[in-house]
C-alpha cells in the first residue's frame, strides 16, 4: 500500500518549469493582480473587428518598440487593449495576486493541465540528497567533482536501489494558492541585494497531497536500505530530519557569524524552524526543502566534510569563493522590511 502524505508549504515555492511571461504581450498588471492573457481568444475577439488586420499590425508593432526598449513606448499593451474595447480580463487564463506592480518577465512554476502542483522528482531528488548525506563517509575524495549523486552507494543508473522508492507528483493546488513574488540575492556580508527575479510560487501555507511507496521485496535490498521494503516507508522520516536539521544548524551559525538587522529575520526562522524539527514525530513527520532558492548544503553532502576537507572542494571547484564565508549569498522574498526564506515543506503522513 501507498503511505499517504499530507504537503504544507512553509514558505513559497518555485520548481521552475522553463516557461516565462513577457512583460511585452503576455500580462497585464492592474491594481495588485497581473492577468495572464489568453491569446487564442483575444486574437479571437480581435477576429470579429472590421479593422482586425490593422489592429493586430498596431498589437505586432508595441511588442516589437517594447522588445527594442523603447521607453516611451513601453508598457502600452493594456491601453492599447482598452482603446480598442477590448476587456482583458475577458480574456485572461488566470490572475494571480502580487504585492507591487510588475513590469519585468515573469518565471512560472511548473504546471500540469494549467494546475500547479509539485513533481514527484523534486520531492524524490530532495529525499535522495538527504539518504546519500546519511550513507557517505567522510573520506570519500570527491575534492575535484562539484556534482556528487551517490553512485558508489545506491548504483548507476538502471542498478540503483532506489528504483524500488516511489514518490507520487502531489495534487494539483487550488488557483487562489498561486503568488508572483520577487527572489533577491541577498549577500551576507555586504547585505546588499541584487536586481530581482520575477516567479510564480505556491504561496505560504498552501496544502496538498501525495503518496510515498517503498515496493523492495525481502532479499531485493541490502539490509541497510530497510526503508525500501515495503511498508517501511516511515523510516524516511527521521533521515531526513536528521540532514535538515543539520543544515538549519549549519546555517544559523552562518547568520550569526554576520548577524544584524539585515538577517534578524531569517535567524528567527530559522531557529524557530530548527525548534519544529527538534520536536517532530519522526515516525510521521519530516522538514524538507525544496525548489528555488536552496543553498549549497541543501543541494549536497557537504554537511558531512570535515573543515579542512570543505576548504579544499570550494577551493578547487568554486576558485573565486571566499573559503572562510561560503556560500555568501541567499535568496530571499521580501515582504515589507521581512526578508523570507524559500522553498520549506513539511510532510505529515496522513
Amino acid at each position: 500500500m501507498n503511505m499517504e502524505c499530507k504537503l504544507e508549504i512553509l514558505t513559497a515555492v518555485n520548481i521552475g518549469c522553463g516557461e516565462v511571461l513577457s512583460q511585452f504581450s503576455d500580462y497585464v498588471y492592474d491594481n495588485g493582480f497581473v492577468y495572464y492573457l489568453d491569446h487564442d481568444l483575444l486574437f479571437r475577439e480581435l477576429a470579429k473587428k472590421p479593422e482586425c488586420d490593422e489592429i493586430i499590425d498596431q498589437f505586432v508593432m508595441i511588442v516589437q518598440k517594447q522588445a527594442r526598449g523603447n521607453v516611451q513606448d513601453r508598457f502600452k499593451l493594456k491601453s492599447f487593449l482598452v482603446e480598442n474595447g477590448l476587456d482583458y480580463k475577458k480574456y485572461t487564463l488566470r490572475k494571480v495576486p502580487v504585492k507591487e506592480e510588475v513590469k519585468e518577465q515573469i518565471q512560472l512554476h511548473i504546471k500540469s493541465g494549467n494546475c500547479a502542483y509539485i513533481p514527484g522528482s523534486s520531492l524524490k531528488g530532495a529525499i535522495r540528497t538527504a539518504l546519500i548525506s546519511y550513507f557517505f563517509k567522510s573520506g570519500e575524495d570527491l575534492s575535484r567533482r562539484k556534482r556528487y549523486i551517490g553512485e558508489d552507494i545506491f548504483g548507476k543508473y538502471g542498478e540503483d536501489v532506489l528504483k524500488y522508492l516511489l514518490i507520487s507528483d502531489t495534487m494539483p493546488f487550488p488557483e487562489e494558492n498561486l503568488r508572483i513574488v520577487r527572489f533577491y540575492k541577498m549577500n551576507l556580508k555586504t547585505k546588499r541585494t541584487d536586481i530581482p527575479v520575477i516567479k510564480e510560487v505556491i504561496s505560504r501555507g498552501s496544502v496538498s497531497t501525495f503518496s510515498i511507496k517503498s515496493k523492495a521485496k525481502k532479499g531485493e535490498v541490502q539490509e541497510k536500505f530497510s526503508f525500501l521494503l515495503e511498508g517501511n516507508e516511515e523510516a524516511l522520516f527521521e533521515i531526513i530530519n536528521n540532514y535538515t536539521q543539520q543544515n538549519i544548524e549549519i546555517e544559523l551559525k552562518q547568520l550569526h557569524s554576520c548577524r544584524g538587522e539585515e538577517v534578524k529575520d531569517l535567524e528567527e526562522f530559522y531557529n524557530s524552524l530548527l525548534q519544529e524539527v527538534n520536536n517532530a514525530d519522526s515516525t510521521k513527520e519530516a522538514y524538507l526543502r525544496i525548489g528555488s532558492g536552496k543553498t549549497y548544503y541543501d543541494n549536497t553532502v557537504a554537511q558531512k566534510f570535515s573543515e579542512d576537507f570543505r576548504r579544499q572542494i570550494i577551493k578547487n571547484n568554486f576558485p573565486k569563493a571566499d573559503v572562510d564565508f561560503f556560500p555568501k549569498t541567499r535568496t530571499v522574498i521580501i515582504e515589507g522590511f521581512s526578508k523570507i526564506a524559500l522553498g520549506w515543506v513539511k510532510i505529515t503522513k496522513i
